[in-house]
């Protein structure tokens, strides 16, 4: 953009607000409603919770639904006997390799051994042996390594529901998540926990931040950073997601604080900017305006200087998701210079959505993932700080385990990562489902009913960040007692150390 110091002489007050709240300002948008938001979210709960040192989560979500029974696999017996025989057989058997359509099983000689409960066998996908720098044919690296190391485990067989569902329930219609398959629907319903309604504004996330953002020290950036915009996992009633890019918080064009560097059309634009903040205002919506652009301003500023100042000397690949947790990385090493005890993350990525070319799209993604989970992991561990923060999956659900031909369509319960060095890794939590036709929870193309619920992972998760199993649980989590009780002391997984 070329500006000369007349275009400066002519800039009325309305230039001036679009340049300030316009799609290169601040954030956009979401970064000034935050702001608003954050400043006056003196209201947060002071709970009888445990809230001593500094937390962090992120979740990782899978937008579009993973075939997750492809990245974690039985690996029993052989393509004709045992659970990888019904593995074999219920998902079609190979893909022909010529015409890109047929079955969906994974060779099991392809597989990534691992042994889980009961040390029974199973295998990884080969794609999640896949970490940055790490020669491909190494089996022992990526999220193979992080289980096997004991930082990492599966949640299995997970997914939305209000309470507990058998066969009957589903055949009878009863208390099923509405709009059972459908993406936005399932999506919504992961991100709030509250299954039973399609008007819950705000989520599990923005619930747990609302109870537990005032025992942050720096209340001008909000407890909940987003790396993939505005969502409803992480907007609460006080409480919005600080929306940033994979370079930090966007700044307003053009504007240099203190008039210092940059050219003269940057010092001219930042004079003029400087001006029109710092002017008195009678009318209070003006007046209410002009700080709170003041009060973004200042936050993006101190926020990308705080976090540039920080050095991250893990290796990320040049990628999504790894170049979105790089920069989380980045956030958490600069918590103390923040002000922040307490912080939750969000990272959305595509691409899951695979009713084609499901094997080729997985050969894709899942090494993505893999890579990007081991970096950040091991980025903490160059923090110091890997058994305070801990990052979890999420997605719509699973899919089909029988083929449509070419890929897979949308199904319920599947599985789910949960990694940090809190966790107790290497193993699974909850039941691996039989992959079979008469299994009592197939409704149908190997659509599998859940048997646990996203209220479970999410309760241990808060429990782990701080909240006490009271009142104050069942506020994040409304159906909770449906599926853990008040009197327990224990979190509902045994997730964590």
């Amino acid at each position: 953009m070329n500006r000369t110091p007349q275009d400066f002489m002519r800039t009325s007050r309305r230039n001036l607000l679009k340049a300030a709240g316009g799609a290169c300002g601040m954030m956009t948008n979401t970064s000034l409603l935050a702001t608003l938001l954050n400043l006056q979210a003196t209201k947060s709960l002071v709970a009888a919770t445990d809230t001593s040192g500094y937390k962090a989560l992120v979740c990782l979500f899978l937008n579009g639904g993973n075939d997750s029974y492809n990245m974690l696999i039985p690996n029993e017996g052989n393509a004709t006997t045992g659970e990888y025989g019904d593995y074999y057989s219920i998902r079609g058997g190979f893909d022909d390799g010529v015409s890109n359509e047929g079955g969906l099983a994974i060779e099991q000689s392809a597989l990534v051994p691992i042994v889980g409960p009961q040390s029974r066998s199973f295998g990884l996908h080969p794609g999640m042996a896949a970490e940055q720098g790490v020669d491909p044919i190494e089996t022992n690296a990526g999220v193979a390594k992080l289980y096997n190391d004991g930082n990492l485990a599966f949640v299995c067989n997970i997914g939305a529901m209000s309470q507990p569902t058998t066969r009957a329930d589903y055949d009878a219609r009863v208390n099923l998540p509405l709009g059972l398959f459908s993406h936005a629907d399932l999506q919504r319903h992961w991100q709030t926990s509250f299954p039973q309604s399609r008007n819950q504004v705000n989520g599990w996330g923005g619930r747990l931040a609302d109870l537990l953002s005032s025992t942050n020290g720096n209340p001008s950036v909000s407890m909940n950073i987003s790396v993939s915009g505005m969502n409803l996992f992480q907007t609460g009633v006080d409480v919005v997601p600080y929306a940033i890019g994979t370079g930090g918080a966007t700044q307003v064009y053009g504007y240099v604080p203190g008039l210092s560097g940059g050219g003269i059309q940057d010092r001219m634009f930042t004079r003029a900017f400087d001006n029109y903040l710092n002017e008195t205002y009678s009318d209070l919506l003006a007046k209410s305006f002009s700080h709170a652009q003041r009060d973004s301003t200042d936050a993006a500023l101190a926020f990308n200087n705080a976090t540039n100042s920080v050095s991250i000397n893990t290796d990320f690949a040049d990628e999504s998701p790894s170049n979105h947790l790089k920069m989380i990385a980045r956030v958490i090493g600069a918590r103390q210079q923040l002000g922040q005890g307490r912080q939750i993350f969000f990272v959305n990525l595509g691409g899951w959505d695979n009713h084609t070319n499901l094997l080729d799209a997985h050969m894709t993604n899942l090494p993505r993932v893999s890579r990007a989970i081991k970096s950040f992991y091991d980025a903490m561990v160059d923090l110091e700080i890997e058994n305070d923060v801990t990052l979890f999956t999420a997605s719509d659900f699973a899919r089909t385990l029988s083929t449509n031909g070419q890929g897979s369509d949308h199904a319920w319960g599947g599985h789910q990562i949960v990694c940090g060095g809190a966790v107790n890794g290497g193993t699974f939590y909850g039941d691996y489902p039989e992959l079979t036709t008469s299994n009592n929870l197939n409704i149908g193309r190997g659509r599998l009913i859940p048997t646990m619920s996203v209220d479970q992972l999410a309760a241990e998760i808060a429990m782990w960040f701080g909240v006490g199993n009271d009142q104050d649980l069942e506020t994040i989590l409304p159906n909770i007692r449906e599926f853990y009780a008040s009197s327990e002391t224990q979190g509902p997984l045994g997730l964590f150390s």
